[in-house]
């Protein structure tokens, strides 16, 4: 708790106002994500290191396999998806849509193809994955928890259709990753992170070229049912330390 205190949270405090001051403005001039997507990335790595949180990575080529790919992950915890984006190539997510009208940082995340959803209304989430299947088939992965909210325990909740049928639609791969370690870094409720160790396992993807409507239900079941073998195993193999590719 003292790291959170003491190092992780001034550090974002600080981090996030320059950021913004500084490189949300160079975004908007040049037209292009690249430089404030850096600095976040940047950003998710020191401050994973401050913490003490670990992030230990297996296969971590068959993220970069192939050139836009939707990633599905387990969600146990807000440290993955931290985890998550110091590693992956450039990706976009679906956020929560107040964040996309936050001056400058929304701009920033419009621009990078982030999609803003509003749970509430009735719509918003099938705009969402049609937003999603729009960007993806512009040449910019998706991250998305086919769960649909944090989960702790070892057995996975039902998967959503949505984002298998996006991956359908436009014949994009499904990149599976398993999470583990997550839930005791920041359980669901706690605002401070514990150190320790995260585990990243990427599974080998899977193509989605030429599959139709009829398919969907069995890709889902597919998906899960590796997810949830390396949830069952507890024991994925040691890879390498976080990887250094840049977006």
């Amino acid at each position: 708790m003292w790291r959170s205190i003491l190092l992780l949270y001034p550090f974002l405090t600080i981090y996030v106002l320059v950021s913004v001051l500084v490189f949300v403005p160079v975004t908007w001039l040049i037209r292009s994500i690249r430089p404030i997507y850096w600095i976040a990335r940047q950003g998710c790595r020191i401050g994973l290191r401050l913490a003490g949180v670990r992030v230990r990575v297996e296969n971590l080529e068959y993220a970069y396999q192939h050139p836009v790919a939707l990633f599905v992950a387990n969600h146990v915890s807000n440290v993955e998806p931290v985890a998550l984006f110091s590693v992956l190539p450039r990706i976009a997510a679906i956020i929560k849509k107040e964040l996309t009208k936050v001056p400058f940082l929304g701009f920033a995340m419009n621009l990078g193809g982030f999609i803003g959803v509003e749970r509430r209304a009735p719509n918003s989430r099938k705009q969402a994955l049609e937003q999603a299947a729009q960007t993806m088939r512009k040449g910019i992965s998706l991250l998305v928890f086919p769960e649909g909210t944090r989960n702790q325990a070892e057995e996975l909740l039902p998967f959503r259709p949505g984002p298998f049928q996006i991956s359908i639609e436009t014949g994009i791969p499904i990149v599976p990753i398993t999470v583990h370690g997550a839930t005791s870094l920041m359980p669901k409720g706690k605002s401070f992170v514990q150190p320790g160790e995260i585990k990243l396992v990427f599974h080998q993807p899977v193509e989605t070229a030429g599959l139709d409507d009829k398919n969907r239900l069995e890709l889902m079941q597919r998906v899960r049912q590796t997810m949830q073998d390396s949830l069952d195993a507890k024991a994925p193999g040691q890879g390498a330390m976080e990887d250094n590719t840049d977006a």
